[in-house]
């Protein structure tokens, strides 16, 4: 068991003694995992039985900054990459394009930044699945926000309940690339690509 998962752990334990402040055990861990176990907690906030909370409360609460990203990542098919990724991105004072441009250049794909910023705009939307996505352009995302690949990882296979949002995912995929076959279903997505249109990018994003 990782440490996210022990504390998320712990957490429910307390919240359901009467204790629902989760700084003490967000204070326990650092950088991504932190980011993580903030998201985490506020999805199971999200499902726990509920007492009365005024709108100034909710506002200072530490569930707060989080809770439309966890909407997002609760409806996709990455995991918490919609709740992490964005404040992972805040944190080192990147603008998404900063972040496509340093990507595409690490990944030896600067002609193709255009697709490389599609993929990267479906991460952070929950629209692409986790298992798809390379260790390579985990690592240098991980490079890029300061966070390890594994966490990385983590956060995007952590199951998520929810129908998988496929209004937007179809477009994206077709605008990266990927065959129009295979652009239909999630579980096709992560399936190793043999068509002949896919170039290396494609297979870097959703040939895992």
């Amino acid at each position: 068991m990782s440490d996210v998962e022990r504390l998320l752990s712990e957490y429910k334990q307390a919240h359901n003694a009467g204790s629902g402040d989760p700084r003490p055990f967000l204070e326990q861990v650092r950088g991504g995992d932190r980011e993580l176990l903030a998201a985490l907690i506020d999805a199971y906030l999200e499902e726990a039985p509920r007492r009365e909370l005024s709108a100034s409360e909710f506002r200072d609460s530490a569930a707060a900054p989080v809770a439309e990203a966890v909407q997002r990542s609760l409806a996709g098919s990455a995991g918490f990459w919609p709740a992490l990724l964005p404040r992972l991105r805040t944190q080192a004072r990147l603008k998404r394009a900063d972040v496509v441009r340093e990507l595409a250049a690490r990944l030896g794909a600067e002609s193709k930044q255009e697709k490389v910023g599609a993929y990267y705009h479906q991460m952070e939307q929950g629209l692409l699945p986790a298992s798809g996505v390379s260790d390579s352009v985990l690592e240098a995302l991980g490079r890029i926000v300061g966070v390890a690949a594994e966490s990385l990882r983590r956060a995007g296979e952590m199951p998520a309940p929810g129908t998988p949002r496929m209004d937007e995912g179809a477009v994206f995929a077709r605008t990266a690339g990927a065959p129009p076959d295979t652009a239909a279903s999630p579980a096709a997505s992560s399936a190793a690509p043999t068509d002949a249109e896919w170039d290396e990018v494609d297979r870097l994003f959703r040939g895992g």
